[in-house]
């Protein structure tokens, strides 16, 4: 995948050790941009994406709408 043809991502950096538990690095990316890293873990990554996406008013992508509302109704227990 080309970070420039996605309009958000979010990535994950495995430390060497086989036996790690926490990534590395967690951050994401949206439209290409860089703007958050160095996150503890995958889920305080996923939710300041969510706090990125309502505090700048952003669409989710058409292509991920519905994963992305029921990971809202579901899983955070947001109306939408």
């Amino acid at each position: 995948m080309v970070i420039g043809q996605t309009t958000m991502s979010i990535y994950i950096i495995w430390k060497d050790d086989a036996n790690a538990e926490e990534p590395e690095d967690v951050g994401f990316f949206l439209e290409a941009v860089e703007v958050l890293c160095n996150l503890q873990s995958l889920t305080l990554g996923f939710n300041m994406l969510f706090g990125l996406i309502y505090g700048l008013n952003l669409n989710y992508p058409e292509e991920l709408k519905c994963t992305f509302k029921v990971f809202q109704k579901i899983l955070m227990e947001l109306d939408c």
